[in-house]
């Protein structure tokens, strides 16, 4: 296989992914990205949800099976790291309070309608029912996980270090560097929006708390009107609440968004109200009018966008798909990332 210099402009997961299969695959890579890598991105800010069967809401057919290969890959990532990088497949609890449960009951009759009933269990764990004693609506997604945005991010980036790939603080024009490079491939996520009018930002806002008294092994879903709202264990007692869902490219976190968070989350657990809070942060999500991930080609530059929340799920397909086209391959989600909108 000949070598192929290739530019991938943009440090987000999506970027370090591309580099990561390009590099792999025997492309000699440089990464671009103004702010760095590792940096306060919307990759750095997510709440790290593998979660396909819970976004059937507006992803069915081959998108599930496209995030199932997302897990797959980040499972074998994390177990042949030598970093932990907080990786579980433990499924996800989804609760509602009194009030909400007709969203629950709609939520899980059009998982069953879509998936089917294999992946719906009634059965929580004892340490869950003991926390939950309040809740009487609950149920159970199979298969689901999570994983450490930061730390995986960091692992990515020594990888590609041990490989040889060059990093740039810089901006580049994906135009002008496609003159110097056999494929350049642009994941710049709201940085591409000068080149693509289709692009729009969705701003999710979040809230990280550390609570010792609190013990949760898997990511919960608790029913919300306006978004989706998770809480995401991570080590050391410290937990991921969001993420607001709001069409606005403005920064920061509203007051409004951030006493929604945490009235949430002191609704699901007393000890809530103990807890340190850490950081709130929000980030950019680059988003496609469908919310769905796509790869777009011109010549030799290679476009790989729009994730929206699903960044760390469906970056693996993402960035295999990009290696397949860069090494002229045939992979099963070209078709699927490369529809028109």
């Amino acid at each position: 296989m000949n070598s192929k210099a290739v530019a991938v402009l943009g440090g987000g997961i999506v970027g370090l992914l591309c580099a990561y299969e390009l590099s792999h695959a025997g492309a000699q890579v440089s990464m671009f990205d103004p702010a760095g890598f590792v940096a306060e991105n919307a990759s750095y800010v997510a709440g790290g949800m593998l979660a396909p069967y819970a976004e059937v809401e507006h992803m069915g057919g081959l998108w599930i099976d496209a995030g199932l290969e997302g897990i797959s890959f980040w499972k074998d990532f994390a177990e042949s790291s030598k970093s932990n990088l907080d990786f579980a497949q433990n499924g996800s609890l989804i609760l509602a309070h009194a009030q909400d449960r007709y969203m629950l009951e709609r939520f899980k009759s059009h998982i069953l309608r879509v998936v089917g009933g294999d992946v719906i269990s009634d059965d929580i764990l004892e340490d869950e029912a003991e926390l939950f004693s309040g809740f009487k609506n609950y149920f159970v997604i199979k298969g689901e996980g999570h994983i450490h945005p930061r730390l995986t991010m960091a692992e990515i980036y020594e990888q590609l270090k041990a490989r040889d790939v060059c990093f740039f603080n810089e901006a580049r024009d994906p135009v002008v560097v496609s003159d110097v490079y056999d494929y350049v491939i642009d994941c710049r996520g709201m940085g591409a929006r000068v080149d693509d009018e289709t692009l729009r930002a969705v701003k999710g806002e979040l809230v990280i708390v550390r609570n010792n008294e609190f013990k949760l092994r898997r990511p919960l879903r608790l029913m919300h009107p306006r978004y989706p709202f998770y809480i995401v264990p991570r080590k050391d007692n410290v937990f991921m609440i969001g993420a607001t869902q709001i069409e606005s490219e403005g920064d920061g976190v509203s007051l409004k968004s951030a006493m929604e968070l945490l009235s949430a989350l002191y609704s699901l657990h007393p000890s809530f109200g103990d807890s340190q809070v850490l950081e709130i942060r929000s980030g950019l999500r680059p988003s496609y009018p469908d919310n769905l991930p796509m790869i777009k080609r011109s010549g030799n530059i290679i476009s790989a966008n729009g994730s929206f929340r699903h960044g760390y799920l469906m970056s693996p397909v993402m960035a295999q798909a990009v290696s397949a086209l860069v090494f002229g391959q045939e992979n099963d989600y070209i078709k699927l990332l490369m529809r028109e909108v």
